[in-house]
């Protein structure tokens, strides 16, 4: 079915016009000149009405143009800030996690680690920290170098995740040296003994990289806070003093066992 526009219609109705005059000339007397000069005073009318429709759907054209721009301009800026939001998001995760392990890093820790003491300060609760360093890890390094000096620190960094609960904090700390925080610790002694083996065993066991087995230990150094007067730097420092009396301790030999299959 054919639509009848604005403009088909105006066709129409001029036509019509045409037609009256036409008819109107052959058939009407002089005296009716008033009625022609009213009939073609519409007929002007209609040519500018005509004319402003079209001036007027031009309009609608050209906006409806512009509309469909912005529209696409909308789409891609939208497109842009989730690429945008994610690139921030890694930016931010980078700032706070260890590049190699996917650990949190010392800035994070340190930051978590106030936030803990404060906490333990509000609910008279305690912060453990266990300060960890592989055992003459830059044998590995020497022997099999670096690349497998990496991969090693990786899998330390997997199954020091698996030590924590949800709301500790298994850090990388810089170099060989891991930190694990545990915060809003009630009896830190029982709590202490469990995570120190359950550290130990799961380090002790054999790491197999390319098909090398490498067995290393670690010496770690805890200490608590639980009470106001400690700062987290004191606190730090006091884990890593306590983690090279557990090395001498330890009289660890020169080389770490490094057996190749």
């Amino acid at each position: 079915m054919k639509t009848t526009t604005i403009h088909d219609l105006f066709d129409s109705t001029m036509e019509n016009f045409d037609e009256i005059l036409i008819v109107d000339n052959l058939n009407q007397e002089p005296t009716k000149d008033r009625f022609f000069e009213q009939l073609q005073l519409a007929l002007s009318e209609l040519r500018n009405v005509k004319q402003a429709l079209k001036t007027t759907q031009d309009l609608l054209e050209v906006t409806q143009q512009k509309n469909e721009t912005i529209l696409a301009t909308n789409a891609n800026l939208k497109q842009k800030l989730v690429r945008l939001r994610k690139k921030c998001s890694q930016a931010l995760h980078l700032a706070h996690h260890d590049e190699l392990t996917g650990l949190p890093n010392r800035s994070l820790l340190l930051d978590r680690l106030k936030q803990a003491m404060a906490q333990a300060d509000r609910h008279h609760t305690q912060v453990v920290l266990l300060f960890i360093d592989l055992d003459n890890f830059k044998c590995v390094n020497d022997q099999l170098g670096h690349a497998a000096g990496d991969k090693l620190l990786q899998q330390v960094a997997e199954r020091l995740t698996v030590c924590v609960r949800y709301g500790d904090t298994a850090c990388r700390y810089g170099g060989d040296e891991f930190v694990i925080l545990l915060p809003e610790i009630v009896d830190y002694q029982s709590v202490l003994a469990v995570v120190m083996e359950k550290v130990r065993t799961l380090l002790a066991a054999p790491f197999v990289l390319d098909g090398n087995i490498i067995e290393v230990s670690a010496s770690i150094g805890t200490t608590v806070y639980y009470a106001d007067g400690q700062n987290y730097t004191d606190l730090i420092q006091e884990a890593d003093r306590a983690m090279y009396l557990d090395k001498t301790h330890h009289k660890l030999p020169k080389q770490s066992s490094v057996s190749i299959g």
